[in-house]
């Protein structure tokens, strides 16, 4: 099915079309759940972060404007709700493995987590590292999910400014994981797809 141009996408929004929001899901859901699910291979985790992105599109549809791509709004609120999703999950996992870890029954449960932890504990280093506005342009973009626009609206530069910035800091990041630890490179590939 063809979606309606976009600005009639909002007006219809907007106007709290449900045929439109129910094309829109049709349209779109597919896909939001495949990237949502890169993310965060949990089968249910990805289908109630999908209903959740639609559910804020519903939600937030008077606020939305003619020259606002839906599809980009449905892209980056999907990426951004998956991203706070995995660093909760991560959150609530080092806070597990610290409460747990004067418990030496779980220690044979706790290896493969401490190599996880170790891993993201090097990779949030190497971002620590970073230039500074290159650390910026890599969190704005990579893991709040903005866009390089938005990027280079933050940062004051311009948007080929932010993509060498994010480029170079890929880089960075990958050179580092190579000499670090390769399992660590692979992490930094899955988070960062």
């Amino acid at each position: 099915m063809m979606l309606p141009a976009n600005n009639e996408l909002v007006q219809a929004l907007n106007a709290s079309d449900e045929t439109a929001f129910n094309a829109l899901y049709d349209h779109y859901s597919d896909a939001l759940f495949r990237n949502i699910f890169k993310l965060l291979p949990h089968q249910q985790e990805a289908e109630d972060l999908l209903q959740s992105v639609f559910l804020q599109l519903w939600e937030n549809r008077s606020r939305l404007y003619n020259s606002q791509s839906v599809a980009g709004w449905l892209f980056t609120t999907s990426f951004y709700l998956t991203m706070s999703r995995v660093r909760l999950l991560a959150r609530q996992r080092l806070q597990s493995l610290e409460e747990s870890s004067s418990d030496p029954a779980d220690s044979n449960d706790n290896a493969s987590d401490e190599v996880y932890l170790h891993k993201v504990r090097l990779l949030s280093n190497a971002i620590h590292r970073l230039p500074a506005r290159k650390k910026l342009a890599f969190e704005l973009c990579k893991m709040q999910g903005k866009s390089y626009s938005e990027a280079a609206s933050t940062l004051n530069v311009s948007e080929d400014t932010v993509k060498e910035y994010v480029k170079s800091a890929m880089s960075t990041l990958k050179r580092y994981a190579l000499q670090k630890d390769l399992s660590m490179y692979m992490l930094l590939l899955w988070i960062m797809q």
